[in-house]
């Protein structure tokens, strides 16, 4: 009877060379997911991005025309690239040629500010422009590679491990990076763009550095579908997928729903100097709790969804998304002009485990076959929520940032609301195991 009221979270644990070949797929994802996350503080959105944007054209806009160009690009090309994904018996060989996308249109970025030619700042934007819409685009597309080797190569009880150790190797180093960044654009050790350059050349050399240890990863050909249907077909058995799996329905409103709310994160740090309590002073603290309490929250939660489930995680991660814009209002109302606003980033901070564990979870309610096609169409329905910023923004223009915050809550609220009816996927299998 006891046996009928547990979960299946039995880790994967096989004998002789088989535990050797997965303890090194393990540690290879761990270190290739450990090492872009380092390479990413490098290249960081809210400094090193928006700094160098506005260092090259003097217009607000452009840095929304950045954003929207990134969105797009690594929601539109996932899509796409699933057939080639599905017909490849070996999703390692496919992981690394788009990596080797990502470095390559990255680094092209980084060399570039190191030439002369990066002192004409009309030029140099619009190259960076290519490079950085190119950057996004393959990165959106070996996400669907990477979600369909993860879900080969390291089994459902043991990626939530997986993501535990990534953020518990990086969690450190990313703390220092973000120390180094700030010293870097602040030292003038190199004049602009070239400090510029040199961060992004580490964060290529990181890039590179990921890839070369998923190579070590150890996966067996698999069969495959047929990869050569047209975009008609494909689009006719997504639409099937969805209209038959319910959990995977499911998912897709949630991220649909986090994507609109999360849209009034672009405006926190804009809220919190209105009040007086953000200043360039303490954007730095900002940033270092946003990434403590990511890095801290990923470790720990990693393991709590290997023993409890995913699904576990993802409900109790929405709940914290839906109080994030709530703690803005209430901070910037209750304690004005004070640091007690710093706080909302610790919450910020937990916002991006919950996309890891929400991968893991449509790994385990979709089969093998169809894990490309259903990280896929997951990115690329993100499309819609393209415009939450711009949308926010008007709102913002018109009522404040009190209601853009309250209007992101009520949508997050409603993505909380929706977990609540996702199945659990282990639970099923520990039925069928019993018959």
């Amino acid at each position: 009877m006891d046996g009928q009221n547990r979960t299946v979270t039995e880790k994967w644990e096989p004998a002789g060379p088989g535990k050797q070949i997965a303890r090194r797929n393990f540690w290879a994802w761990v270190l290739h997911q450990a090492l872009y996350r380092v390479g990413w503080q490098f290249k960081m959105e809210a400094t090193m991005i928006a700094g160098l944007v506005s260092y090259l054209s003097s217009s607000p806009a452009i840095i929304g025309i950045f954003s929207t160009a990134s969105s797009i690009g690594r929601c539109a090309g996932p899509f796409l690239v699933t057939p080639w994904v599905d017909r490849s018996p070996l999703k390692k060989r496919c992981v690394l040629w788009l990596w080797a996308g990502v470095v390559v249109s990255w680094g092209a970025g980084a060399v570039y500010f190191w030439l002369p030619q990066a002192e004409d700042r009309a030029a140099a934007l619009w190259w960076f422009f290519i490079t950085y819409s190119l950057f996004f685009t393959f990165l959106g597309c070996a996400g669907v590679a990477q979600g369909a080797l993860l879900g080969k190569i390291i089994p459902a009880g043991r990626r939530g491990s997986a993501l535990s150790a990534a953020h518990t190797i990086s969690g450190p180093v990313n703390l220092l990076a973000i120390l180094g960044v700030y010293s870097l654009l602040r030292s003038g050790a190199f004049p602009t763009p070239r400090n510029y350059a040199f961060s992004f050349t580490v964060t290529t050399f990181l890039f590179v550095l990921s890839g070369l240890a998923i190579v070590r990863a150890h996966e067996k050909p698999s069969d495959c579908r047929d990869g050569s249907a047209g975009l008609r077909a494909r689009l006719r058995y997504a639409r099937k997928m969805v209209d038959t799996n319910r959990d995977y329905r499911i998912l897709l409103l949630i991220q649909i729903l986090l994507g609109f709310g999360g849209g009034a994160l672009s405006f926190y740090t804009a809220y919190g100097k209105q009040v007086g309590s953000i200043h360039d002073s303490n954007v730095l603290l900002a940033t270092f709790l946003q990434v403590l309490f990511q890095s801290s929250a990923a470790a720990f939660l990693g393991r709590v969804a290997d023993r409890r489930g995913n699904r576990a995680v993802i409900r109790s991660l929405l709940w914290v998304e839906a109080m994030t814009p709530v703690s803005t209002v209430l901070t910037a109302t209750l304690f004005p002009g004070t640091p007690a606003y710093l706080l909302v980033y610790c919450m910020v901070g937990l916002r991006f485990p919950v996309f890891d564990v929400i991968t893991n979870y449509l790994l385990e309610i979709v089969p093998q076959e169809d894990h490309a096609l259903a990280l896929g169409t997951a990115n690329t329905i993100l499309l819609v929520t393209v415009g939450s910023p711009l949308i926010l923004g008007m709102i913002a223009g018109y009522a404040g940032y009190p209601v853009i915050m309250l209007t992101a809550a009520a949508i997050l609220c409603a993505a909380a609301i929706a977990a609540f009816y996702l199945g659990e996927p282990r639970a099923r299998a520990s039925a069928t195991t019993r018959l």
